[in-house]
């Protein structure tokens, strides 16, 4: 089953408090990539074959395409802070960052265990992001982007000894692959661009294509070019005065109509209510 992440700050990061059900649930995946840091109690961690028992302290590494779901034990239930946050995050600061996300998942450690230096190190770093995202202090945007960076490295130099140097330069010749991708979406997504225009900058085929977009980034390419033409709205929605229109169709939307439904459909209001909540005129 798709989990939908929605983020609630202007850079999509989420950094919430979860305590799983003591019984099964559905695996589930989702495109942003995930962190997560037992805080306290007991339970399990299932990744597709894999389980994990749970203590206090515990880290947990999970990628885009992995299904993945914990448990609480019955009388003392785990309380988790979890990260969720866009591969783009990454992709744009240093693409060797993904990869330790590019795992096959049958042969990787999701589990850092608790004790261990690594694990309070992390440990650390996921409640200052999570206390930066919920005060939103001044500035609070900057310092959680950076510590989430900081993170990246850390995970990026201890997941590189996990692998062989074939299997380093197989993950990073993909990531390049990844990266040329993404820059050529980025820079057209405000443009009518097609799968098929992505294929033909790679010199791929539309089906290798779709696939690989979808193995790798955890969405499909629609809705992966509508997340990016939701940011770019929001970004001119809180930052200039031009007509919602005019976003719209600065934004890469084709019609005002499909605009709407998508804008509403992923934030969960109307582009009017989002300018009159968080636009420039609030700042005067």
């Amino acid at each position: 089953m798709k989990q939908k992440i929605k983020y609630d700050n202007p850079i999509p990061i989420n950094a919430y408090l979860w305590c799983p059900k003591p019984y099964p649930e559905p695996l589930h995946f989702h495109s942003s990539l995930e962190i997560g840091y037992c805080r306290e109690g007991r339970g399990q961690f299932i990744f597709e074959s894999k389980l994990y028992e749970v203590r206090k302290g515990d880290i947990f590494i999970v990628n885009n395409t992995e299904l993945h779901i914990a448990q609480s034990a019955q009388h003392d239930p785990s309380r988790y802070i979890f990260l969720n946050f866009d591969p783009s995050l990454f992709l744009e600061e240093d693409d060797k960052l993904l990869l330790p996300f590019a795992y096959r998942s049958e042969r990787f450690e999701n589990h850092i265990a608790a004790g261990t230096p690594l694990a309070q190190q992390i440990g650390v770093l996921i409640q200052q992001i999570y206390e930066e995202l919920n005060a939103k202090a001044e500035g609070y945007l900057t310092i959680a982007r950076c510590k989430l960076l900081e993170l990246g490295v850390i995970l990026l130099r201890h997941y590189r000894s996990a692998f062989s140097n074939e299997q380093w330069v197989k993950m990073s010749n993909s990531q390049r692959e990844i990266k040329e991708m993404m820059l050529f979406v980025k820079e057209r997504f405000q443009e009518p661009l097609q799968l098929t225009d992505v294929a033909a900058h790679l010199g791929w085929g539309t089906a290798r294509t779709s696939r690989f977009f979808k193995e790798h980034i955890g969405s499909s390419f629609i809705a992966y070019m509508t997340q990016l033409r939701i940011s770019e709205a929001k970004k001119q929605l809180v930052t200039n005065l031009d007509s919602i229109a005019d976003i719209s169709f600065s934004s890469g939307f084709q019609s005002l109509a499909s605009f709407y439904r998508a804008f509403n459909s992923a934030v969960g209001m109307s582009p009017q209510e989002y300018r009159k909540q968080y636009g420039v005129k609030q700042l005067f």
